[in-house]
Parts: C-alpha cells; sequence; structure tokens
C-alpha cells in the first residue's frame, strides 16, 4: 500500500462527494489582539463602544465532507433559556488549505475563529487535524474536524464589527441557469 495513492484517491472521492452534495461553510479567521485588529476588553470579552472589538478575516468558502447539525436536547423556557445549535464538521485538509485559512495545522489559532452554515454562526469549540499519512510530507494530513456551537452575534459581540451578513455573500457559482 502506498500512502501517497491512498490519499489521492481519498481526496478523489470527497471531491465527487463536494460536486454532487455541494455543502460548505464559511470561514472567519479571527483577528488576534495586537498586530491582527480586534480590540476587545479581555476581562468582559467585549469591545469597548466605538473601538472595533473583535475583528475577523473575510468569509472564505471551504466544502465539507460532513456536517452533523446536533440540536440542543433541553427546552425553551418562558425564563429565558434560549436553545443552541452544536454541529461536526469534516473537512478536507487541502480545501482548509486551498480556501486560505491561515496556520491550518495548528489548533490554537483556530479557537476563536467563527463559520456559518445554513445562515447560523458558530463558534469553534474543537479544532483537530487527523490523518497524518507521513510526517515528511508537505500537506500529507488528510482530514481537519471541527465541532463549534451556535452564537448570536448581535448578543455575544457587543460593540463588535463581527462576520460579514451571511445573506451578502458572492456565491463561488452562477445564480442563474445555463441557456
Amino acid at each position: 500500500m502506498d500512502p501517497r495513492r491512498e490519499r489521492e484517491l481519498i481526496v478523489k472521492h470527497v471531491r465527487y462527494r463536494n460536486r454532487e452534495e455541494s455543502e460548505h461553510v464559511v470561514w472567519y479567521g479571527f483577528q488576534p489582539l495586537g498586530g491582527g485588529g480586534s480590540l476587545f476588553d479581555d476581562v468582559y470579552d467585549e469591545g469597548a463602544p466605538g473601538q472595533g472589538g473583535k475583528e475577523y478575516d473575510e468569509g472564505v468558502f471551504i466544502p465539507t465532507l460532513y456536517i452533523e447539525e446536533i440540536e440542543d436536547s433541553f427546552r425553551e423556557i418562558d425564563k429565558g433559556r434560549q436553545p443552541v445549535q452544536a454541529v461536526r464538521l469534516t473537512l478536507l485538509y487541502q480545501d482548509v488549505v486551498d480556501a486560505g485559512v491561515k496556520n491550518p495545522r495548528e489548533y490554537r489559532p483556530h479557537l476563536n475563529d467563527v463559520f456559518e452554515y445554513d445562515y447560523r454562526f458558530y463558534k469553534v469549540q474543537d479544532y483537530r487535524v487527523r490523518g497524518r499519512l507521513h510526517r515528511g510530507w508537505p500537506s500529507g494530513e488528510v482530514l481537519v474536524l471541527v465541532t463549534g456551537y451556535e452564537v448570536f452575534t448581535d448578543q455575544e459581540m457587543p460593540f463588535s464589527l463581527g462576520p460579514a451578513n451571511p445573506l451578502a455573500y458572492e456565491l463561488p457559482w452562477p445564480n442563474t441557469l445555463p441557456n
């Protein structure tokens, strides 16, 4: 068994599934404090009025291999409990690299990232790179597994610009059928 051939077959079949299903997420990389652009209070985790707050890179489209939506098992009650959905993503490592996500091998830079799926925003809860075939290869990794929990940007990011509006995307495919 040649690991390079195995990886090429995995990528080939994942690409086929992406073409058939065309599910994707829009990934927003967090701009860190200091040189990155974000400016917020590290105790209260919110921006000061007029300061900009948390800022994110422009969203990039990443095709998905698998998305599992996990509905909140608790019920909404009148006293203020708001149901929150979670998702698990399986992404092809090469798609994450091709999309331009910075430093995709490491999990720490991505723990403050946000992604959008099905017009809902999610914060990254867990980011794992799996399936390394051989240490010496560039991009020998195969999968990126991400778990995220739903956030409501108007409630959880006061005084922050936050990610762009998901309704304003320039989608990477035509918006009309061919003649």
